[in-house]
């Protein structure tokens, strides 16, 4: 497998913004077939330390959350640079090739920003980049069901 989805757990909307988990998991796009998984929970001030901002209504959509749902993002955050080289890591290890979000304008974008803020690239080439809203909409597939 060479596929990976990535999902983003943050503190704002745009590129820039604060990341409080990343999310991935390989998949193989011809079958149901899924493969290894990462995650990792990041620190918010080490994202703040990086320049990435906090987004007041992001910020307060969460206080809105549950408890369990703020609270599972305190469990053991790493630093940004060292959740980045870890997702990088993992991402090498496995054969990463193309990287998938539901979205062109959200995950990709803003995981990409965060790679820049410590100085790494993300470990994807940029034409290697794919989004499932574009893959849904083509195959007339309606996902707010």
């Amino acid at each position: 497998m060479k596929d990976v989805m990535i999902d983003l757990e943050t503190l704002g909307t745009r590129p820039g913004c604060v990341i409080r988990s990343i999310g991935a998991l390989f998949f193989d796009p011809n079958s149901d077939a899924l493969g290894a998984e990462f995650y990792v929970n990041v620190d918010r001030a080490s994202c703040e330390a990086a320049g990435l901002y906090v987004d007041a209504n992001t910020e307060a959509w969460w206080a809105r959350q549950s408890k369990a749902a703020q609270e599972a993002l305190l469990v053991d955050p790493q630093p940004l640079q060292d959740a980045l080289w870890s997702f990088s890591a993992w991402w090498q290890s496995h054969g990463g090739e193309r990287v998938w979000s539901h979205g062109a304008n959200f995950d990709q974008p803003i995981i990409e920003a965060a790679y820049r803020a410590v100085g790494m690239q993300a470990p994807w080439s940029f034409w290697n980049s794919r989004c499932t809203r574009t893959l849904f909409d083509v195959a007339n597939v309606d996902t707010r069901k």
